[in-house]
């Protein structure tokens, strides 16, 4: 049995890097899927707390925390009225 070596040879792939696109980023906010999946519940329900967006969503209280924070960074979702009383707006609707 022959065996050759494959040292110089150099395999091409299907996909180039400049085609690759991250697996989780689906709109133009560059927003993840959990981030959606918050921003879809504070559409239908502004007042909720991250509890309640917790429950709904399926997430850890501090994933919505931290979820929320990145929002909040990124310019997408703002807290009004204050942390007892407030609700959260969001500012860009593009997602």
């Amino acid at each position: 049995m022959i065996v050759q070596e494959s040292s110089s040879q150099t395999f091409q792939s299907a996909k180039t890097p400049s085609e690759t696109a991250p697996k989780c980023k689906i709109c133009t906010l560059n927003c993840t899927l959990e981030e959606i999946a918050v921003l879809n519940f504070l559409r239908e329900h502004p007042k909720a707390t991250q509890k309640e967006i917790a429950t709904h969503v399926g997430k850890s209280e501090r994933t919505i925390k931290t979820i929320t924070v990145n929002l909040t960074e990124k310019g997408i979702i703002e807290r009004k009225n204050g942390k007892r009383n407030g609700f959260w707006e969001i500012i860009a609707s593009d997602c």
